[in-house]
């Protein structure tokens, strides 16, 4: 059995590897943390590199690499500054991407298609049923409860997915008090038919996966590995979470849209310009911003900041380190029909008014090759010293006395 153990001990551990890339654990070091700030690039941009590198962990493979994207940084550094004295409405900042090109990074970091018919949204969905709700003066799901922690979808074109799963798990939320953090790895694996994984997608399409599948399993289960793989077809078919529909809200209606979101979290479409990939803080305004939609995130909720000025709440799929711990702050109610960065072009929900399937199977073993059935539990069957499972059964559970 010593090969098998040999398998098994790779495998877990370039998985553990790939496991551990999607979420590049981040230096707590304060020092470093207060020296890499705009002003200490501007005064001195190699050392604020090498404060950088030391706070995100960046390594390069070789000398040449690290000169280039100190040149990148440099560059950065520079724009972020020009942004910065050019408006006062939002902040940009050094951030984990600071040694990324735009080009580099909208590759890796949007992911957003446009559907068979050029739009973004699918052409067969109809219904609107907030049309007569009216909204209040402010709404925040995520202190409420309905929003799980900020993910990252690290290098994978899986927006698309993020977007998704918030607004289902908001819904479930509401629908049965729990908040179950759901799988954008099952999307981006199984999802296949109409949207492409790490290569895009569209969270109506999305939706329309989750009814034909009848749910959706869970983060814990099904976890994200930032890269496309094969269909985990147990865990597919362990539908914890369903919905009975989805909507869209009209296009370029930012009322409508503050009705939907006064309900539950709303599924929305932006334009993520360059200078998004250094928002610190403030809100961006809508006059002035792009409307090519390209990225999927979750509307959270709506506000008005401390000078009055009304903003979306919006939640991001770029970890916790970017923006406002995750999140930004995009313009309310503007005079541009599409709304800040395109809001309004292409928000959708779904629709959940059914309970959740009943008697999941239970998934055994470090990839889920194998399950039981409601009723039984997974148990090692052999084991290497205590250590690793070899082989997984199914055990009866034992009937409660009562």
């Amino acid at each position: 059995m010593l090969p098998r153990f040999l398998i098994v001990v790779v495998i877990a551990a370039v998985v553990s590897k790939g496991a551990q890339g999607a979420t590049r654990p981040i230096s707590d070091d304060v020092l470093y943390s207060s020296r890499l700030t705009l002003e200490a690039a501007q005064a001195d941009a190699p050392e604020a590199f090498r404060t950088f590198t030391s706070l995100y962990n960046k390594k390069y493979s070789n000398e040449e690499e690290a000169a280039a994207r100190l040149n990148v940084f440099k560059t950065n550094v520079d724009y972020i500054t020009a942004v910065n004295s050019a408006q006062q409405t939002f902040q940009l900042g050094l951030n984990e991407f600071a040694d990324q090109t735009w080009e580099e990074f909208s590759s890796t970091h949007l992911g957003l298609n446009a559907g068979e018919d050029g739009s973004f949204r699918a052409s067969a969905n109809a219904g609107f049923r907030y049309a007569d709700v009216t909204p209040s003066n402010s709404v925040n799901w995520v202190e409420a409860g309905a929003v799980t922690p900020v993910k990252n979808q690290a290098f994978c074109g899986s927006c698309w997915a993020f977007s998704t799963t918030g607004s289902v798990e908001g819904a479930n939320f509401l629908a049965t008090g729990k908040l179950v953090s759901l799988s954008e790895q099952q999307l981006v694996d199984c999802d296949t038919k109409k949207d492409q994984g790490c290569g895009g997608g569209l969270m109506d399409y999305a939706f329309e996966y989750i009814l034909k599948n009848g749910g959706l399993d869970t983060e814990e289960d099904y976890s994200y590995w930032s890269v496309g793989g094969m269909c985990n077809k147990l865990r597919e078919e362990r539908t914890v979470v369903s919905i009975d529909g989805y909507e869209d809200v009209p296009v370029n209606d930012e009322a409508a849209l503050a009705k939907a979101v006064t309900k539950q979290p709303v599924s929305v479409a932006i334009c993520a310009s360059e200078a998004m990939q250094f928002y610190s803080s403030g809100v961006i305004a809508a006059e002035g911003s792009c409307t090519g939609l390209n990225h999927g995130v979750l509307a959270a909720g709506y506000d008005v900041d401390e000078s009055g000025k009304p903003y979306w709440l919006v939640k991001n799929s770029w970890g916790g380190t970017w923006g406002m711990q995750g999140y930004m702050k995009l313009e309310k109610d503007s005079s541009v029909k599409e709304g800040a960065c395109g809001i309004a072009m292409a928000a959708s929900y779904p629709v959940k008014t059914s309970p959740n399937p009943k008697h999941v199977p239970e998934v055994c073993g470090y990839f889920g090759w194998s399950e039981c059935e409601h009723g039984s539990k997974c148990s090692c069957t052999f084991d290497l010293l205590g250590i690793f499972c070899l082989q997984w059964g199914c055990k009866t559970s034992a009937p409660q006395v009562l």
